[in-house]
């Protein structure tokens, strides 16, 4: 009897085993995701204590919160564009890079419009790899483990996400951190530093890809390299499991992979059109608008609200240390009540350092992420993605709604930790995603939902920004609205309640 040595490709990825290689990529990945978020939102703990310095409306601080997602936004397409057609870790290695160099460069900007050039630079960069490590990471699994494995990666992001309040209360509160760059005439202080300290995570994250990480096989099977994805499959089982006895020495060509070699485009705008024309035809239209929605949604809930949220808390700290008589209000009673201390366009008061409860905050939103990935990880195959999703959506949409009357500072606070919390969808509609798709669409499908995720972090942040001042309460109508009904929308997506055997 002759033994079966050709596998499809999810089959052959299955016999590499789950061992080492793959807790290793997970633990990476939540890193480069935490990259992500470090260099995007650390600038939010920064523009409370910059405001003076940099001179910041509200206006300017809404922009330079939301001006990193501006960039993400314009980038999309492009990084989904090349990592579906030059490779996942051709594309995520040198954006970690320029990322880094992007942020080393706007710690020496001394004013708001040369900062806010060099974060959106910044943004744009670290786009590539926050999109695209979702389908990377998807792509060393099989099916059976897929979801779970993108839940734990987030896992591991809420945890590598500690960095930043870490950093905060190491760098961002040393009032006597002040360099003088006497070339520049530039004082090198403690915001400056801890921005530099933020976007180390990047090149610790590249030299770890450059030196351990192949390409993702689905990438190279797709590009009809069988040899180099057999390869790379070998390389992870030996990594696993030690033995140099991986059985499968040919791959059976299935409808997804079938001519793709075949299919290339002759232009760039060719190539361009074809990775992105099929996502916005049948069959995928509706899939499409639906992951589009949904990530707008979340982000508009967990990335826009959170761009104030470090300022709102320092205020109300500060509120309740200012009177012990202060016991009820309304968070917008309190923001109100700051502006009638301060001008019209400038702070009169300069904040030089956060308060502890700030940051102890931040690192409690950073424990709620991490323990509910956790948590999710464990049910999600056991409940499907439907119930995750719906049950997240509606809680984000009724905490909302009750941030509009609770008069209780401190609960106010943690309830609106909640709509931040919004975002573990993110990460769920990602797997969902990463499902919908073939090899070939797949991170340009991921890169496309996440840009109108990354419109809904610009828009809730400027949202926020314009109206907080005089029409505060209404700031929470527009995240109930869009959760409520993206909740609602998850239903119609395919397979989202299917169940895998542990």
């Amino acid at each position: 009897m002759t033994l079966l040595l050709s596998y499809s490709l999810e089959d052959a990825i299955s016999e590499t085993k789950f061992g080492k290689f793959n807790y290793f990529i997970i633990v990476l990945s939540g890193l480069i995701l935490a990259c992500g978020m470090i260099e995007t939102n650390s600038i939010n703990l920064v523009i409370p204590i910059a405001s003076c310095e940099l001179e910041m409306t509200n206006f300017h601080k809404g922009l330079l919160g939301s001006v990193g997602y501006i960039g993400i936004i314009l980038a999309s397409q492009l990084w989904g564009f090349l990592a579906d057609t030059r490779g996942r870790k051709k594309i995520i290695v040198p954006a970690l890079l320029f990322s880094f160099i992007f942020t080393i460069l706007s710690t020496f900007m001394k004013n708001f419009w040369l900062l806010l050039v060099s974060r959106f630079l910044n943004g744009f960069c670290i786009c590539g790899p926050q999109t695209i490590i979702y389908a990377f990471l998807g792509e060393f699994h099989a099916e059976k483990n897929r979801a779970r494995v993108l839940i734990v990666a987030s896992v591991m992001y809420g945890i590598f996400c500690l960095i930043n309040p870490i950093n905060g209360i190491l760098f961002l509160n040393q009032n006597t951190w002040n360099i003088h760059i006497p070339l520049i005439d530039l004082n090198y202080n403690a915001w400056r530093i801890f921005l530099l300290m933020c976007s180390v995570p990047c090149v610790i994250s590249a030299l770890l890809m450059i030196f351990f990480v192949p390409e993702s096989p689905k990438f190279t099977y797709a590009q009809g390299d069988e040899e180099k994805t057999l390869i790379i499959l070998q390389r992870i089982h030996k990594f696993n499991t030690g033995r140099d006895d991986y059985k499968v020495t040919s791959l059976i060509r299935d409808k997804e992979f079938e001519d793709a070699s075949n299919q290339k485009p002759k232009s760039f705008l060719e190539f361009l059109w074809s990775q992105t024309a099929p996502l916005f035809k049948s069959p995928h239209l509706k899939n499409t608008l639906t992951a589009c929605y949904l990530q707008f949604g979340i982000c508009v809930a967990c990335n826009g609200f959170w761009v104030f949220f470090p300022e709102l808390t320092n205020k109300v700290s500060l509120w309740l240390k200012e009177d012990p008589s202060h016991t009820t209000a309304t968070i917008c009673s309190i923001y109100s009540s700051f502006n009638k201390t301060i001008s019209e366009n400038l702070p009169s008061t300069c904040v030089t350092k956060l308060e502890i409860q700030t940051l102890a905050n931040t690192s409690i939103l950073t424990f709620l992420y991490s323990f509910s990935w956790l948590l999710i990880s464990i049910i999600i195959n056991r409940t499907g993605k439907l119930i995750i999703i719906v049950f997240v959506s509606f809680l984000t949409g009724l905490a909302s709604i009750l941030l509009m009357f609770l008069e209780y500072p401190q609960a106010s606070l943690y309830i609106y930790l909640i709509i931040i919390l919004g975002g573990l969808n993110m990460s769920i509609v990602n797997a969902s995603t990463v499902e919908l798709y073939p090899t070939t669409l797949r991170a340009m499908a991921v890169s496309i939902s996440m840009m109108f995720g990354r419109v809904g972090s610009v828009v809730g942040s400027n949202f926020v920004g314009l109206l907080i001042k005089n029409f505060c309460t209404y700031t929470f109508i527009l995240p109930a609205v869009l959760m409520i009904t993206g909740g609602i929308l998850a239903f119609t997506i395919p397979n989202i309640n299917k169940k895998h055997k542990n």
